[in-house]
């Protein structure tokens, strides 16, 4: 048997019988209406007590005396905003990504990608002299967007080459996923040039895209980000010290540790003056419930590398909860 609907005003009063403090129904009634119930459920839930000893990692549906119905939704605005800001800032990465890409292999070949030969192992197999299931998946994926796309450059080409892009086009149809999956099936050399940009190695720059593009999809879906265990560990280059990337967690799979990721790539290729994502964990609406330190964030951030800013710019939360439009591709 499915769980009861209960409506907005039931929803108020089970919220209040656990323990939870409403000063504004009228403010919560709007939050729960525009939001959901089981949306904030996932806010609330670090503040709820854990169960007695026979269950000690466990929560329980009560309260810590406390909590209130402003500090879930000033926490759910908090994140609202991350997500935003990591969106916005892995966009201006993947542009410049594409940049980056369809520039240094344009250089050598502008139809290398569409030659599975003259790529590496994972796209080639020399043996059977044929390609391999991933190069056939990027393959179908590139020219199903190739087909959908509407692009004006686009239609150009098809109408006056036969819709062959050169890499310097073909990058900018190509999802956070196709590029990454473009840059793994590269020759060994010019991978190592286009990370050697980045002062990354490939593997590094590998391993990041990959993490990158889950934090990229959690921000665009508007799913929890603050205090999530993120799937996927980045490698850490030996340089780490060297380039600023400090301050990490023990098991680096914490939301600094991938922030940590965005904000180095947002210095390294000169995308911004570096002041977004420090704003935003400098408005972090902390309590002794749920301080900082939940999305991962050493308490001398503010004086690591790449996240000591002269000036923060000023992030207010929305006092009216809602997810900004994004679209993921």
């Amino acid at each position: 048997m499915s769980k009861p609907f209960k409506s907005i005003d039931e929803q108020i009063t089970l919220l209040r019988s656990r323990g939870m403090t409403i000063e504004d129904d009228g403010m919560a009634r709007h939050a729960l209406e525009t939001v959901s119930y089981y949306r904030l459920s996932g806010y609330s839930y670090p503040f709820r007590e854990y169960s007695p000893e026979d269950a000690p990692e466990c929560r329980s549906n009560h309260f810590i005396p406390g909590t209130s119905f402003d500090q879930i939704i000033r926490l759910y605005n908090f994140d609202t905003q991350l997500r935003f800001t990591v969106f916005e800032e892995l966009s201006k990465i993947e542009v410049s990504l594409r940049a980056m890409i369809g520039y240094q292999i344009g250089a050598a070949d502008p139809l290398l990608h569409m030659n599975p030969s003259s790529l590496n192992e994972r796209a080639w197999n020399a043996d059977e002299q044929k390609e391999r299931r991933l190069y056939k998946d990027w393959q179908y994926h590139y020219e199903n967007s190739l087909k959908n796309s509407k692009e004006i450059f686009v239609q150009h080409h098809l109408e006056n080459y036969g819709g062959t892009l050169p890499i310097w086009c073909a990058v900018h149809i190509l999802d956070w996923g196709s590029l990454q999956t473009l840059f793994t099936m590269l020759p060994k050399e010019m991978r190592r040039q286009i990370a050697a940009k980045l002062q990354l190695t490939p593997s590094v720059l590998d391993s990041w895209l990959n993490c990158l593009r889950v934090i990229r999809n959690i921000s665009a879906h508007h799913s929890r980000l603050f205090n999530r265990s993120l799937p996927n560990i980045p490698t850490i280059p030996h340089s780490a010290k060297e380039i600023g990337i400090m301050g990490l967690s023990q098991a680096k799979n914490k939301c600094f540790d991938q922030l940590t990721l965005v904000q180095y790539l947002t210095r390294t290729m000169g995308l911004g003056d570096g002041t977004a994502l420090p704003s935003v964990l400098a408005a972090f609406p902390a309590t002794d419930v749920v301080p900082l330190r939940a999305t991962g964030t050493p308490d001398n951030w503010q004086s690591l590398p790449l996240w000591a800013c002269d000036t923060l710019r000023r992030i207010d939360a929305p006092d009216t909860p809602s997810d900004g439009q994004l679209t993921c591709c």
